[in-house]
């Protein structure tokens, strides 16, 4: 059978707004409960572009101050560059578990991520649709082979599978160059 067609699914920032709302998050209160650290897991998702499973499985001694270790992914090992932001994210997580970053199992993960998009009115996108946001997001910024070394593809033409700008997007980055 054919491979199925891949999915040009982003998450739009008034739907992360909406998914946060719901999971009680805020930037300046302390994280102490599951879905606060299901929220936080999203955010490093979107700045990072990591796997739920590589998130959940993440342990504070792979945390180091600009990257972290992946031992294992999906693929292959790989470290992962970590933004200011994705730092600071992280921090928030610093004695929520002692040895897990996010204290939560893949399975509790993706409960948590459903429960609270469907308690915001949401639908139509899923936790591993961060992981095209970020590439779309990081592309912008970044050329090709560091977006593949990020992401820990082998073949450039995978790019295209997770880079998912519209048309719109592309006009407006070609506007900006032209001046």
């Amino acid at each position: 059978p054919s491979k199925p067609r891949h999915r040009d699914v982003v998450v739009h920032p008034w739907q992360l707004k909406r998914l946060l709302k719901a999971m009680r998050y805020s930037p300046r209160r302390p994280i102490s409960m599951p879905r606060q650290a299901a929220a936080v897991c999203t955010l490093v998702a979107l700045r990072t572009g990591m796997r739920m499973g590589e998130l959940c499985g993440l342990t504070w001694d792979r945390v180091h101050d600009d990257f972290c270790v992946l031992p294992v992914t999906k693929t292959k090992p790989r470290n992962v560059p970590l933004t200011q932001k994705a730092t600071r994210l992280l921090g928030k997580m610093r004695h929520y578990d002692e040895t897990l970053v996010f204290g939560l199992s893949a399975m509790a993960l993706d409960t948590l991520f459903r429960k609270y998009r469907a308690r915001a009115g949401l639908e139509g996108f899923t936790f591993h649709d961060c992981r095209h946001t970020a590439a779309t997001m990081m592309a912008r910024q970044v050329d090709v082979l560091t977006l593949c070394k990020i992401f820990g593809w082998s073949n450039t033409s995978q790019a295209l599978t997770y880079y998912n700008p519209t048309a719109s997007d592309i006009a407006r980055r070609l506007n900006r160059r032209a001046g």
